[in-house]
């Protein structure tokens, strides 16, 4: 199982190996602690002298503390207590060596004499002494310590991500993980190792999760469960002035910079911002700021008393005036950003989730209140966006729908909006989505879609209805037969039907047509994310890319989640189509820890389950990617979603990535015969395109006349690759190989191919060396079915190369900061998964 912190680890054994001092930070819970256990580990495997102290209560605590408590360094015999030349020498005599480090964890709790026995030690020590030491985040810089961490090279640990959640929850619960859950508490904990075991520890003593077949799953809301300990893991040792400063932003949710600043004052918010306590919208024009991680200020709510909460809403009144008397209407007066400003994939995706979690938190607390005294459609919709559309806020959708009436000041396109989303909730419970817009079940039993004629409510039966086939988008005549308010939820539709089509260019045309509506968000969404698609299939990837950013700033700035879901899946899409698989993960990186998009929107889902779980297959994350890959099965269909190939893709690219064998490309090809049957001629070319096959002649055949019928030039050069798959030279099929990823399943096929190629032209078979060269790729090309490398792991994977720079194990092993015997034991495996006999074989 892989160190999850991995990155700090090597960063802080490169920065050694460069004979640099290193400082590793983060905030409280992050695991530093972790981090220099695993340095001080790597450093004594490899034959390095290593003295571990303790900061314990600071520099007025008892002189010397941390050797009086240290099992090696602490006074022999009947001494007491050691002199400062005495605990010299006793540290200078435990790292005595060529090599020798001391690691200090804590060391701005270190008192002043043990920090000058290490800081004469590291000077006056025959050889180099390396020193490591760990501070949290927060901390003043100045003070005894810092001479001893300041010239040292420092190293930030990094909050977890979802993959890295995964990896400490399956260690600390005994089981693997499901995706959905570790994405679930990385997104609630904001990666903080602790706050994450924390809640999920507490989540199993509440049944909230439970095992399954092996498996830990979500089976309750994580909102429920008990938190004060997470209170105790994070909040420990935190001055009271802070804590109660951290108390009264959770109260409020979320709020605007300034109005935090008025109530805590410039100095104590910095010093949460220090400590890693709060999230802060990074953008220069956006100006909110929440507790951080969300856990922490749901912990903070849960156990504010009723006086404390009535002293906090006194005090928000006294400083803010009547805004600030109810808490959660704060927010109306904080300036919105605009769409131009920075984009908000610069942040940190920890900030970002935590934002948009506590501003659904908030505005859910405030439209539930506001829907209870007004029962209007202007307070119904947003309330029910929350549950329906963003799936993040437990909402009663009946209780809302039979409680709702219409009032004179509705406007019409919000009631519009409102029938849709009714409708939709109506499909999505056993009945239609004409049942929706024509039955009200609230009290006035007026509130249903006026002027909707048959060919209009034939056209959405045809819609919702259970036929997998695709609906002919000439139909209806937008103009005749619908009424103005629900014409921009049609224009979705056609537009789908003509991304569906394989005319994603009339798709733009019709998108270019439609009038953006400031009350529709749902509506706008999907339109937006249907023209990067459609971009994205004529070609102009760079304008996909620029379209998909431009969209997610608006989507932050609207605190919209469905919105950041939709434009962030269209931003990986097209970074995936460019190949830059490192920026299409982090694109992804928030909207994995926000909790699924709304029922009635659970499709747009399979894309993104989907794309994650290629990234993290063909990044050697096998684990998450399968779990990625069940969310994907298990993501619900209130309807077909647009390009619907993304189930079988996922799952070739997945076992191709885990066997590391010929990939099976067979139920892609099927999957394709059966769309296009289906009148889904996009989603059954990107099916066939995709294929890892060599096609026969009749298969090519069929994939050229279907690339013919359609305009999708994003294909052209999977189709042309094809072509020279079947008919082509080696030379030629090479040339196509040289842009493409190396864990491409159609890398692996065309280099098989190529060799086979070869061999018929007189040629001997390409070794795995000739087809880098030739192709230009620096990672190596998988022609075996044993699939060299692909099972090794990044250890073995690291020692391999250096074997083929012509290292020794000896030299490995001090590089490394490892023993002989482990680098031999490394070795040996490698060579078993590689095949090969010695280390002549290895190295070529």
């Amino acid at each position: 199982m892989s160190f999850v912190h991995q990155e700090a680890l090597d960063a802080s054994l490169r920065w050694l190996r460069a004979g640099q001092d290193v400082h590793v930070i983060g905030d409280v819970g992050s695991g530093r602690t972790r981090v220099l256990r695993a340095v001080a580990e790597s450093l004594r495997t490899s034959g390095a002298a290593v003295a571990e102290l303790s900061g314990t209560a600071g520099e007025d605590s008892v002189p010397l503390g941390g050797f009086l408590t240290h099992p090696t360094l602490r006074p022999r015999g009947s001494v007491a207590r050691w002199s400062v030349p005495e605990a010299t020498s006793s540290l200078a005599e435990a790292i005595a060596g060529r090599r020798a480090v001391v690691v200090v964890d804590d060391v701005h709790l270190l008192d002043r004499p043990s920090l000058t026995v290490i800081d004469a030690v590291a000077r006056r020590a025959p050889g180099p002494v390396r020193v490591v030491t760990t501070v949290p985040a927060g901390v003043p810089t100045e003070g005894p310590w810092s001479a001893l961490a300041r010239p040292a090279a420092a190293v930030p640990v990094a909050p977890l991500d979802v993959n890295e959640v995964a990896t400490l929850l399956a260690a600390r619960l005994g089981g693997q993980v499901d995706g959905g859950l570790a994405a679930a508490v990385a997104g609630r904990s904001g990666g903080n190792p602790r706050a994450a075991v924390t809640l999920a520890q507490a989540a199993a003593g509440a049944g909230s999760i439970r095992q399954t077949d092996g498996r830990w799953t979500q089976t309750g809301s994580l909102e429920s469960v008990p938190t004060q300990s997470v209170l105790h893991g994070l909040l420990g040792g935190m001055p009271a002035e802070l804590r109660a400063g951290l108390e009264t932003l959770a109260w409020f949710g979320l709020l605007d910079v300034d109005h935090a600043r008025t109530l805590l004052g410039t100095e104590r918010l910095a010093a949460l911002d220090a400590a890693g306590r709060i999230a802060i919208d990074e953008r220069p024009e956006a100006r909110l700021v929440a507790v951080n991680p969300p856990v922490l200020g749901q912990a903070l709510r849960a156990h504010l008393s009723g006086t404390r909460r009535a002293l906090l809403r006194d005090r928000g009144e006294e400083l803010l005036g009547p805004a600030g008397s109810a808490g959660d209407s704060i927010l109306a007066g904080a300036p919105r950003p605009s769409a131009t400003g920075t984009p908000a994939a610069d942040g940190r995706p920890v900030h970002q989730v935590t934002i948009l979690t506590e501003s659904v938190r908030t505005r859910a607390a405030l439209w539930s209140d506001t829907w209870a005294t007004r029962h209007d459609v202007a307070s119904a919709l947003p309330l029910l966006r929350l549950h329906l559309v963003d799936g993040m806020a437990p909402v009663d959708v009946d209780e809302v729908f039979t409680g709702t009436s219409l009032a004179p000041t509705d406007d019409p396109e919000e009631v519009a909006a409102y029938l849709v989303l009714r409708g939709q909730w109506a499909a999505q419970s056993g009945g239609t989505i004409r049942s929706g817009l024509l039955d009200d079940p609230g009290p006035s039993g007026r509130l249903v879609l006026d002027g909707a004629g048959e060919t209009f409510l034939r056209y959405l039966d045809q819609l919702h209805g259970t036929s997998d086939r695709a609906p002919d988008a000439g139909t209806i005549d937008v103009e005749q037969d619908v009424p103005r308010s629900m014409r921009g939820y049609v224009t979705i539709h056609q537009a789908r039907a003509a991304v569906e089509a394989g005319a994603p260019d009339r798709a733009l045309d019709l998108l270019g047509s439609w009038q953006d509506s400031g009350f529709q968000r749902p509506f706008t969404h999907r339109l937006d994310s249907l023209r990067g698609d459609a971009l994205l299939m004529v070609g102009q990837v760079d304008d996909a890319v620029a379209w998909a950013r431009r969209r997610r700033s608006a989507a932050y700035d609207e605190l919209s989640p469905f919105g950041v879901r939709l434009a962030a899946r269209g931003l990986a899409s097209a970074l995936f189509v460019q190949g830059d698989h490192d920026r299409a993960l982090r694109a992804l990186s928030v909207v994995l820890r926000l909790d699924r998009c709304g029922p009635v929107q659970s499709p747009f889902d399979e894309r993104i389950f989907g794309l994650a779980a290629v990234l993290h297959a063909r990044a050697g994350h096998h684990e998450m990617a399968r779990t990625l890959l069940d969310e994907l099965e298990r993501t619900p269909r209130p309807y077909v979603p647009v390009l619907d190939f993304v189930r079988p893709w996922a799952r070739m690219e997945v076992e191709h990535a885990v066997s590391g064998g010929a990939p099976d490309g067979e139920p892609l090809w099927s999957a394709g015969e059966r769309l296009w049957s289906q009148g889904r001629l996009a989603s059954a070319m990107f099916s066939w395109a995709l294929t890892p096959q060599r096609l026969t002649g009749a298969r090519l055949t069929r994939l050229e006349e279907g690339f013919a019928a359609v305009h999708i030039p994003l294909l052209a050069p999977a189709v042309r690759l094809h072509r020279r798959l079947t008919h082509g030279t080696s030379s030629r099929v090479l040339e196509s190989i040289r842009s493409m990823d190396p864990r491409d399943p159609m890398t692996y096929v065309a280099a098989k191919v190529a060799s086979a190629l070869a061999v018929q032209e007189g040629r001997h078979t390409l070794t795995a060396d000739e087809l880098a060269e030739a192709t230009g790729t620096q990672a190596p090309i998988r022609t075996a079915a044993a699939g060299p490398e692909a099972g090794l792991t990044a250890r073995e994977t690291e020692i391999t190369a250096l074997v083929r720079e012509g290292l020794t194990n000896r030299e490995i092993a001090s590089r490394l900061f490892l023993s002989v015997r482990t680098v031999e034991s490394h070795l040996y495996r490698a060579m078993q998964k590689l095949g090969a006999s010695d280390r002549r074989e290895l190295a070529t």
